[in-house]
């Protein structure tokens, strides 16, 4: 079954990028979390570094399966 996704609509498990990055790096959703500003912070693993984790804001993301680029 194939499910449509809006741009600004993520889920654990997807795959994406970040927006304004000069580097190639490819992460997967692992959670969310709000943070003090009260945004909505994407929990981010590196797909070829299983030690790299990192927070981001969901605006700052971008799909990498929408655009098939992976």
């Amino acid at each position: 079954m194939l499910k449509l996704v809006s741009d600004k609509q993520f889920c654990t498990g997807d795959l994406v990028t970040l927006k304004n990055s000069r580097r190639e790096e490819r992460f997967c959703i692992i959670g969310f979390k709000i943070n003090k500003e009260q945004q909505q912070v994407a929990i981010l693993k590196a797909l070829f570094n299983d030690t790299y984790i990192i927070e981001k804001p969901v605006s700052e993301l971008k799909s990498l399966l929408i655009k098939g680029l992976l």
